[in-house]
């Protein structure tokens, strides 16, 4: 071949082999990082989410630093329907590689009220679904906090690892301060068995012997405000799902700080001051059954402050044995010290006092004592009446064998006449 034919075959292939290839990557990147790309792509994951989660993501910034790996900055979370706030993360790390998948928040702050989401993104969508389990899940959340306008937790740091099990999956995670040692401290394990016909969850939740505040959940579940702003909890929860629903067991946990002035706000007859509540048994199964047997005492230094009308609707209604001269109408109430063990069995319950089987102190001397007989539900609903919506709520779980509240608590309708389109009128009330 002739040398100048060489020359010329040398440079076309230098063209096609590299000098072509190395534009085109070249390109390639320059079209990476324009606006109009990185938008596309953000759009596109946040399409991606939004259809994985059944929530509304709004993404600030989205960083591809690496095969499989994207940077996320300023990450909001709602719900579509309400816009409900559930989560705000600062800055989220996403690693998924073949054999694994790891992800790190920054500062998430989440809503008391959008726990809910939360909750179902982690248990429906990602825990219940086998094709989003399938490799192993690394999740490590620095500064996690839970906002509530009653009361919020203080940040905790969150370490958790999502693990396939066969057909099943579980998840063990912990949050609290490891140099620190302040705070609350939890202990998560969540297993979801899909061995049996119907798949059902586990999970068991442990606050390791810190109190954890109560009024951080208190716009997840309404209920709980009735707790107070300083209530707090400590123990653990076991819950089991079922065909029914979820069931509850608390074991032998404890509520402190329990304001009786939130507690019975919505009743006739109101109670002033704190109480705590040490479980020995509560075991829930809300509508259906429940057994709770523990112990109810007033906190000190501060007594609780009663009425005369409820000391004398607990000796109309509940049989029992009241002193006569603290019936007495006394605007100022009566200042008194509570010491009780219950055992509520579905529709009964049946009370004890701590120590000769006094209920109520006042000035150092007794002035109630419980009846030696179960106390049923019907009577405990007329001393705290009249019904209420509020009442109903409670007796569904607490006392779901008493109808009676329930039904008296709903509003009566009937109709007077009705008017045929003639004008006559074809029904009357007799």
């Amino acid at each position: 071949m002739h040398e100048r034919t060489q020359r010329a075959v040398a440079r076309l292939l230098f063209v096609f082999c590299c000098a072509v290839p190395t534009s085109i990557v070249f390109l390639s990147i320059l079209v990476t990082w324009t606006p109009w790309y990185q938008a596309n792509k953000l759009a596109e994951l946040t399409h991606h989410l939004n259809l994985q989660t059944g929530l509304v993501f709004e993404i600030g910034r989205c960083e591809r630093v690496a095969p499989g790996k994207y940077i996320l900055e300023n990450v909001r979370v709602s719900d579509p329907d309400s816009r409900q706030h559930v989560v705000t993360v600062r800055l989220i790390d996403y690693l998924v590689e073949r054999e694994r998948a790891a992800i790190i928040l920054h500062q998430p702050e989440f809503q008391s009220a959008g726990l809910g989401h939360a909750w179902t993104m982690l248990h429906d969508r990602l825990i219940s679904r086998p094709a989003q389990t399938v490799v192993p899940i690394s999740i490590l959340a620095t500064d996690v906090s839970i906002l509530s306008r009653t009361g919020s937790m203080p940040p905790v740091d969150v370490s958790a690892e999502i693990t396939p099990e066969g057909d099943s999956v579980r998840m063990i995670a912990r949050a609290g301060h490891a140099t620190r040692h302040v705070g609350p401290r939890l202990h998560v394990e969540l297993f979801r068995d899909r061995d049996r016909e119907v798949p059902a969850t586990e999970l068991v939740l442990s606050t390791e012997g810190t109190a954890l505040p109560c009024s951080a959940l208190a716009e997840y579940a309404p209920a709980i405000k009735h707790l107070g702003a300083n209530a707090e909890f400590v123990g653990v929860i076991a819950c089991r799902q079922t065909l029914h629903g979820w069931t509850y067991d608390l074991g032998s946990s404890s509520l402190t700080k329990l304001s009786l002035n939130d507690l019975t706000d919505h009743l006739p007859h109101r109670v002033i001051g704190e109480a705590e509540v040490q479980f020995r048994r509560c075991v829930i199964h809300p509508g259906e059954s429940v057994n709770l047997v523990g112990t109810l005492k007033s906190s000190k230094p501060a007594n609780l402050r009663i009425k005369t009308p409820l000391l004398a609707a607990m000796r109309d209604h509940l049989g029992m044995a009241v002193d006569e001269r603290e019936l007495v109408p006394n605007p100022n109430g009566i200042e008194c010290e509570l010491a009780l063990n219950f055992d509520i069995r579905d529709e009964t319950m049946t009370l004890t006092g701590i120590g000769d089987n006094v209920v109520l102190y006042s000035r150092g001397r007794p002035i109630a004592a419980p009846p030696a007989e179960l106390i049923d539900a019907d009577r405990i609903t007329a001393m705290l009446a009249p019904p209420s919506r509020w009442m109903a709520g409670w007796n569904s779980i607490l006392l779901p064998s008493s109808p009676t509240a329930a039904d008296d608590a709903l509003p009566a309708a009937a109709f007077r006449s009705v008017r045929n389109l003639d004008g006559d009128a074809s029904i009357r009330q007799q």
